[in-house]
């Protein structure tokens, strides 16, 4: 018995030493990057992983960039095999055991920061800046600007809308994870996605303002201080916009007219009687503005002509103004804002009003004067058409108690 247990050690023992080899090497069947390192000792596999391994994960890639083709050295944009640990992750043995399934290993990269940076100068051929939309509307022009009869179309003078432009963007940073993967995976080509930027809006709160809905032009002596009245409402109204569905009020809009206000006395109508106030002079701004939302077909809902008539404004055509007793209210039935743009010069006054009204055409007959007293009263009558076809009318009558 003593003599087949000592055979069997002995057996046992020449077995152990076929299996035991006493140096280390990379397990059989092992890869990397398509490269073969199995068996080789730690000093061979550095002296492959630097020669054969780094050329191969470090070959040019082809990069798709739409319907062009680029050719990127990784390299160039530093991104290197990471040869100590790719060599770390690879491991070693000290048994030989009969071959192994292949095992590939990943190899590691060196990505720095500034690659993207780098990558990103080379797609800057494919890079274009959106360009954003806007609406630029001109300081108003005389248009329109008689006293009897008129006839008013919409149309686009004054308005220039810019739809802007889509840019396209090719991201950086994404291509670098493109080339990183394909030199991992052993792959020498890459699609880069080239996207388009929409435009912003540079004007949101104008959005749809296509068209002079209306306008009206009136006129005063040069130099009097009630020009300075109209100047300083012109300058608090002018831009304002009446969004859809609201209203406006000019009195709310321009305020009280005090002298901490910038207006100054000059004579206005109180009580049928020239007396100086501060302000007067700015119911030339409302008439201005009165006519101007008259030919855009707008509603007016509140407004007041004067008790006597001036000869410089149309009759019947007409609004006073007065710090909360007479104001002018004017209501957005439209789909788009309104904005108001005024522009003066030392001898007149012109207010435009910017939306959008379509196919609109606004016809105003003024009826003759018939006398009153020392006064006359007048018609006038406007007619709204849209697309051709008439949708509405209104009447303004008014009795002027006489000249001022």
């Amino acid at each position: 018995m003593l003599v087949t247990a000592a055979v069997l050690v002995l057996a046992a023992a020449g077995s152990a030493a076929v299996l035991v080899r006493p140096s280390q090497t990379v397990p059989a069947n092992t890869f990397v990057a398509g490269v073969a390192v199995g068996g080789r000792t730690d000093e061979q596999l550095t002296t492959t992983l630097e020669g054969q391994v780094r050329d191969k994960v470090e070959q040019v890639i082809t990069a798709k960039v739409g319907s062009s083709v680029l050719r990127i050295h990784p390299a160039d944009l530093g991104i290197r095999l990471d040869v100590a640990a790719t060599r770390a992750g690879i491991g070693h043995s000290w048994l030989r055991w009969p071959e192994p399934a292949r095992h590939d290993v990943t190899p590691v990269l060196v990505v720095p920061a500034n690659a993207r940076t780098a990558l990103a100068g080379r797609l800057a051929e494919f890079q274009q800046d959106s360009r954003n939309r806007s609406v630029t509307l001109a300081s108003p022009r005389k248009v329109l600007d008689g006293k009897g009869d008129l006839s008013y179309t919409a149309s686009r003078r004054g308005v220039t809308v810019d739809e802007g432009r889509a840019g396209r963007a090719v991201d950086a940073a994404a291509g670098v994870r493109s080339i990183s993967e394909a030199m991992r995976a052993g792959r020498t080509t890459v699609t880069f996605a080239v996207t388009a930027t929409e435009p912003g809006d540079d004007t949101p709160k104008l959005a749809g303002v296509d068209q002079l809905i209306g306008t009206f032009t009136t006129y005063h002596p040069c130099c009097a201080p009630r020009v300075t009245n109209i100047n300083r409402i012109s300058e608090l109204v002018d831009g304002t916009i009446i969004p859809p569905g609201g209203t406006f009020s000019l009195n709310d809009t321009a305020g009280e007219r005090t002298s901490a206000r910038g207006f100054v006395a000059a004579p206005a109508i109180v009580e049928g009687e020239l007396q100086d106030q501060f302000g007067g002079g700015v119911s030339q701004f409302s008439t201005t503005l009165f006519n101007a939302a008259w030919f855009a077909g707008l509603d007016i809902r509140t407004h007041q002509p004067h008790s006597l008539y001036i000869t410089r404004y149309p009759p019947g055509r007409e609004a006073t103004l007065d710090w909360r007793a007479i104001d002018q209210i004017i209501h957005n039935p439209t789909d788009t804002p309104i904005v108001i743009r005024v522009h003066s010069t030392p001898t007149g006054i012109t207010v435009a009003l910017y939306g959008h009204t379509g196919n609109r055409v606004v016809d105003s007959v003024t009826g003759p004067r018939r006398p009153v007293g020392t006064g006359f009263a007048i018609q006038v009558r406007r007619t709204i058409t849209q697309d051709g076809k008439e949708t509405g009318t209104d009447t303004l009558n008014w009795t002027y108690q006489g000249l001022d």
